[in-house]
């Protein structure tokens, strides 16, 4: 009977059942219902391909949720499918590296290499500055300043060469060394940079060594010599006043592709558009103008650009977040513009979310998250914040869905919410518990540790969903990682709830280390954890720092401990700069992907186990 059914399914499966007694009959009924299926069902590839906006959002999800690996899986997957160019590719590199690696990571990687001779978007620019800003700044001395300069100038040449490039204290630093190594430093330029950051030791040390009675030209109002000149952004603004000529267009579009950014090219492709037919034909004849065409063209969508994100939810774009990265730059963050805004947003995306928008908004979503707690969610905006959270708990989240959604738990938490908006947060956590498994027992802990570490505008709502995730997770039993186990153990614990998780008590851990050192700005989250470490690993020194900046202190803090770990949202942050640097062994240095004092936790016990192993 095996034989004369294998010979019927020719390369394929053959499962055989036992029917239980007077169930016969139906089993027949559902074989047959089953193969009727199979027979009409269209042919489809075993392996459908994931779209490159669905690859980006994993992308864009890892990023906001902290998660390396991922992040690295889905740009392997865009360069094994050539899906985006492999200059779009080095920049999304940068973007990882620089969110979730340390400064030296992207100066030694080797798909890098030369990255600053591209004509790059201001993202970009503003990574690798942030990145030598970390590296090479020594803002005391004007012959550190020339020794930076000199590194800088090897590490990545010709980074902030423009005025125009200036758009960050990082980029406002790395422009001022530059001049140190020209003969004819511009001076007006570096006096106005003085004016936009008086406090800044780079900029104001750099202009002390330039001749401050050098005079310099006045500024020429032909939209030529603008662009000679290197003001890429006033010979675009004065091109764009003239009548529709060729050799104006030819300039706006040298000066968009210079500029790399959305605004500046809808700009120049509206100049070129004003043109006459035979003009414009003219003009894009010419290879280099072509070129300067299509590449302003890749950065919007058919010429045109989102206003901001209640545009983008309801307007119709394409599937591509990465060009979204790029728009949403340009849209600010008001708190008057959130106020009038927020109810409209929600609506909004509560709507695309249900029709046939979903897959794009979707994709998007990371990124208005990002843009929404970038820098600490905002109070005009923390109604907005609950709402999307309570919204992305309620559209069928996956696990990095979950782990983007903790960014906006964190950043309400912190700035403060009433309690119906804390009640609303809890209760879109309450309707996840019955649906997690063990594998989000690492998710259940961070959200755990949030509640626990911010104020409670509802000490009773909080308490019950507290004790309903203790029930959840003790009936995962042995399924949960042991790592996860301990976590949660602690949180319950502290949180006077019982837990019947795996018995680790008794377990005597190894232990590679005798001190440890963490960098975090969460400072409960280090006291919570400081004291976990004492209990779990008696006699192991914890020292701790909250630096906002390099410093001596923090230098002298990593060379004396065994392991290092540092938490921090963005790897762009001056002190990761300083402990990269400063660390001996790179192997004893633990950058932490989560949120409070159960991801530094998590992390060095996974630390510990490896290095143990």
């Amino acid at each position: 009977m095996d034989q004369a059914a294998l010979g019927l399914v020719h390369n394929g499966s053959v499962l055989r059942l036992d029917v239980a007694q007077g169930w016969v009959g139906r089993a027949r009924q559902n074989v047959d219902s089953l193969t009727t299926v199979w027979s009409i069902e269209p042919d489809r590839a075993v392996d459908q391909p994931r779209p490159v906006g669905r690859i980006l959002r994993q992308f864009y999800e890892s990023l906001v949720g902290l998660d390396r690996e991922q992040a690295d899986a889905a740009l392997e997957e865009l360069r094994g499918r050539a899906l985006l160019s492999a200059t779009n590719l080095r920049f999304l590199r940068v973007e990882l590296l620089s969110s979730l690696g340390a400064p030296q990571d992207l100066l030694d990687d080797p798909l890098l290499q030369d990255v600053s001779s591209l004509a790059r978007p201001p993202a970009v620019t503003e990574s690798l500055a942030e990145a030598a800003d970390a590296l090479f700044m020594n803002r005391h001395a004007t012959d550190g300043l020339l020794n930076a300069a000199a590194r800088l100038d090897v590490a990545w040449p010709g980074l902030v060469t423009q005025a125009y490039q200036v758009t960050t204290a990082a980029t406002a630093r790395c422009y001022a060394l530059g001049q140190l190594l020209l003969e004819r430093p511009e001076a007006a330029q570096l006096r106005e940079l003085s004016l936009r950051y008086p406090d800044d030791a780079v900029i104001t040390g750099v202009l002390a060594t330039t001749d401050s009675e050098q005079s310099s030209a006045p500024p020429s109002a032909s939209p030529l010599n603008l662009y000679y000149d290197g003001n890429y952004e006033a010979a675009l603004e004065l091109a764009a006043t003239q009548p529709p000529d060729r050799s104006f267009a030819a300039i706006a579009l040298a000066a968009a592709a210079n500029l790399q950014d959305s605004p500046s090219a809808v700009r120049a492709l509206g100049v070129v558009d004003r043109l006459s037919e035979p003009d414009r034909n003219g003009l894009l004849q010419s290879v280099v103008e072509r070129n300067f065409f299509e590449s302003l063209r890749a950065l919007t969508a058919a010429d045109r650009v989102p206003s901001g994100w209640l545009d983008w939810f309801t307007g119709d774009w394409p599937d591509r977040p990465d060009l979204l990265a790029e728009w949403s730059r340009a849209w600010r963050r008001t708190p008057d513009a959130l106020t009038s805004t927020a109810d409209d947003l929600a609506v909004a995306l509560i709507e695309a979310l249900n029709d046939a928008r979903r897959p794009r908004v979707r994709n998007g979503i990371p990124l208005f998250i990002d843009w929404l707690t970038s820098g600490g969610v905002p109070t005009s905006g923390v109604g907005l914040a609950t709402t999307t959270f309570d919204i992305m708990l309620s559209s069928e989240p996956g696990k990095n869905e979950r782990q983007v959604a903790l960014s906006l738990l964190d950043g309400v938490l912190a700035v403060g919410c009433s309690s119906p908006e804390y009640r609303e947060m809890l209760g879109a956590v309450a309707r996840e518990l019955p649906i997690i498994g063990p594998r989000d027992g690492s998710w259940l802990a961070q959200v755990v540790d949030l509640l626990l570490l911010s104020a409670c505008p509802d000490p009773v709502e909080r308490a019950t969903l507290i004790a309903r995730a203790a029930g959840v997770a003790s009936s995962w039993g042995d399924r949960i990682d042991s790592r996860d186990a301990i976590l949660l153990g602690l949180l319950f614990r502290n949180a006077g709830v019982d837990f019947q998780g795996q018995d680790n008590e008794s377990r005597e851990d190894a232990r590679p280390f005798d001190s440890v050192g963490v960098y975090s700005l969460m400072e409960g989250a280090v006291r919570v954890l400081t004291s976990w470490i004492e209990e779990r690993w008696p006699g192991v020194t914890v020292r701790t720092s909250a630096a906002h900046g390099n410093s001596d202190a923090l230098a002298a803090l990593v060379k004396g401990v065994d392991v290092m770990l540092v938490q921090t949202s963005h790897a762009k942050h001056a002190a990761t700069g300083a402990i990269s640097m400063a660390i001996v062994d790179p192997s004893r240095l633990v950058l932490v992907s989560g949120r409070g004092a159960s991801a530094l936790m998590r992390s060095l016990l996974t630390w510990s186990e490896q290095a143990t192993d």
